[in-house]
C-alpha cells in the first residue's frame, strides 16, 4: 500500500515536469520567432529606407567626381564645378602626315549634358524589383560605378574647321598627257590627287569623344582619300599602233575656208578616248562662232551654198569620218549632206552643225585611242592611233544605186526676147547611195558590211526664157520716116 502510493507520488512529479518542459519549448519558440519578426520588420525597414532615399546612392561618381547623397540638381552643380576648371584646355587633335591641327573645347562649342547625367546616377539602384534594387544598392558600396560624360559638338564648328584644313590638304589630281610629236609619242605621267573626306573624319571624331572621357585628348588621323586621274601613263602607253588614216584636200586660194579647215582641225587634234567614251564633234570643236575666231566662207543651207561662218568646218568631220571607219570604231551618229561633196566620195560624208547637227563616234576597242589632226599644204589628215589587237586591212567603199534626173522648170519673162534664154539654176540630179566596209586578213577579204544608205535629193534646173517679140529693122525705118520735124506722125 506505502509502495504504491510512493509510485503514484512519483508519476505525479514526472507528469508536472513534461508539462513545464513543454511549456518553456513553447515560449522559447514564441520568443525566437518575435525576435525574427522583430529584426526582419526592423531590416525590411531600414532596407526600404535606403533603396528610397531622395539622393543618388553612395558609389556614384561622374568623370570620378562624387555625386553619392547629392539630388540632381546638387550633383549636376558639383560636375559643373569641375569642368569649369578645364575649359579652354586642348580638347581634339587631328593629325595629318606631320602636321597636327589642336583644338580647344571652346572651339569646337563641345557641350556636355551635365543633367542627364546627374539624372543617369540617380537611376542607379531604382530599376527593377525590391530585391535587385536592394543588391545595387549594396554592390555600389564595395565596386562603385563612374559615368563618364557624353559630349557633343557644334556641326557647323567642326564643318568650318574641315573645310579650313581641305585647303590645305586637297590637291587636284593632275592627268597623264600623250603627245605625239617628230612622228614619236609622248607621256607625261600622272599625279595623283587628295581629297580631305569630311564625312569619315566627322564619323571618326564623334566615336573618338563618345569613347573617351572627359580629361582625354582626342586625338585622330584625318581620312584622306586620293583621287585617280582620268589617264595614267600606263593606259596611255598603249597607244602605239595607226588604227586607220583618212587624208582630203582643199582650195587653199578661197582663205575664209582654208582657215576654218585648220582651226577646227586644231581642234580635235590630240584627242583621247578611253573604251567607250563617246567623242562629240560640237562638244570637242565648239561654236562656229566670229568670237571663237571662225571666217566667213561657204556652207550649204537648205540645199544650196551660201556664205556663212564656219564654212569648211564639214570637210574636217567627214574627214575623222573616214579614218573612224577605216579604224573600225562604232559610229553613233552621222548625217550626210543634202548636196554630195567635192572631196570625199558620196555617202562618205558627215555634215555638222552646232546645236542641229553633230558627228559622233564610240571607241569600241579595249584601249584609249588619240586622234592625230593637221593641215599641211593644202591636205587635210587624220590619223587614229591605239592598240592593235588583230592585223587587219580595211577598205571603205560607196556605190550609186540610183540616179534621180532633175526636173526643169522655165519661167517666162516679158522683159526679155523670145530668143533669149538665162539658166538661173543649173540644178543637179538626185543619188541614192550604198556605202561598204570591207574588211581583209592575209589579202583575202573576211567581211563585207553595210555602212548606211544615203540620198541626194535632185535640185531642179530652172531656166528663164524671153517672150517679147523683136520688130524688123524695115518696119522701124518707114515708122521713122512718117515723122515730120516737128515729130507728129502724119496719119
Amino acid at each position: 500500500m506505502i509502495m504504491r502510493k510512493k509510485v503514484d507520488k512519483k508519476k505525479k512529479s514526472l507528469n508536472i515536469q513534461n508539462k513545464n518542459d513543454k511549456r518553456n519549448r513553447l515560449i522559447s519558440f514564441f520568443i525566437v520567432v518575435a525576435s525574427a519578426l522583430f529584426f526582419s520588420g526592423v531590416f525590411a525597414a531600414g532596407s526600404l529606407i535606403v533603396i528610397n532615399r531622395d539622393s543618388i546612392h553612395d558609389g556614384i561618381y561622374v568623370e570620378n567626381v562624387d555625386v553619392g547623397g547629392l539630388s540632381i540638381i546638387e550633383a549636376a552643380d558639383k560636375i559643373e564645378t569641375v569642368l569649369n576648371k578645364t575649359e579652354g584646355k586642348e580638347k581634339l587633335r587631328l593629325r595629318y602626315r606631320d602636321k597636327i591641327w589642336k583644338f580647344t573645347a571652346d572651339e569646337l562649342s563641345l557641350q556636355y549634358d551635365l543633367l542627364k547625367a546627374a539624372n543617369e546616377a540617380f537611376l542607379i539602384g531604382r530599376r527593377g524589383n525590391y530585391l535587385n534594387r536592394f543588391a545595387t544598392v549594396i554592390e555600389l558600396l564595395k565596386d562603385p560605378r563612374n559615368i563618364s560624360l557624353k559630349p557633343s559638338v557644334d556641326m557647323e564648328k567642326l564643318d568650318a574647321i574641315l573645310n579650313s584644313i581641305s585647303k590645305e590638304i586637297n590637291r587636284p589630281a593632275k592627268e597623264a598627257q600623250v603627245e605625239r610629236r617628230d612622228g614619236k609619242f609622248i607621256i607625261r605621267d600622272e599625279v595623283l590627287g587628295l581629297k580631305l573626306d569630311k564625312e569619315k573624319t566627322i564619323e571618326r571624331i564623334q566615336e573618338a569623344f563618345m569613347n573617351s572621357g572627359y580629361k582625354d585628348i582626342v586625338e585622330i588621323n584625318l581620312m584622306v582619300k586620293t583621287a585617280s586621274p582620268k589617264y595614267t601613263s600606263k593606259m596611255l602607253s598603249y597607244i602605239r599602233d595607226l588604227l586607220g588614216s583618212y587624208t582630203t584636200k582643199f582650195n587653199s586660194a578661197i582663205k575664209g575656208r582654208s582657215y576654218n579647215i585648220a582651226l577646227s582641225s586644231k581642234a580635235i587634234n590630240g584627242t583621247v578616248l578611253l573604251p567607250n567614251e563617246i567623242f562629240s564633234f560640237n562638244e570637242i570643236v565648239g561654236p562656229r562662232t566670229v568670237n571663237n575666231g571662225y571666217k566667213t566662207a561657204p556652207v550649204i543651207f537648205r540645199g544650196e551654198l551660201v556664205d556663212g561662218i564656219g564654212g569648211g568646218v564639214c570637210q574636217v568631220s567627214s574627214t575623222i569620218y573616214n579614218s573612224v571607219l577605216k579604224s573600225r570604231l562604232g559610229i553613233v551618229e552621222r548625217v550626210n549632206h543634202s548636196i554630195p561633196s567635192t572631196y570625199v566620195p558620196m555617202g562618205l560624208d558627215a555634215t555638222v552643225s552646232y546645236g542641229v547637227l553633230d558627228f559622233k563616234f564610240k571607241n569600241t576597242t579595249d584601249y584609249p585611242i588619240y586622234i592625230e589632226s593637221f593641215v599641211k599644204g593644202n591636205e587635210l589628215t587624220v590619223n587614229i592611233y591605239g592598240h592593235e589587237t588583230k592585223k587587219q586591212d580595211v577598205k571603205v567603199m560607196s556605190k550609186v544605186n540610183d540616179v534621180i534626173e532633175k526636173d526643169t522648170e522655165i519661167i517666162f519673162d516679158s522683159n526679155m526676147y523670145e530668143d533669149e534664154k538665162v539658166v538661173k539654176d543649173k540644178g543637179r540630179n538626185g543619188y541614192r547611195v550604198s556605202s561598204y566596209m570591207i574588211i581583209y586578213e592575209n589579202g583575202r577579204e573576211v567581211e563585207r558590211k553595210l555602212l548606211s544608205k544615203d540620198y541626194y535629193p535632185p535640185s531642179k534646173q530652172i531656166i528663164i526664157k524671153g517672150t517679147k517679140k523683136r520688130i524688123e529693122k524695115s518696119k522701124i525705118e518707114n515708122r521713122n520716116k512718117m515723122q515730120d520735124v516737128k515729130g507728129y506722125i502724119i496719119q
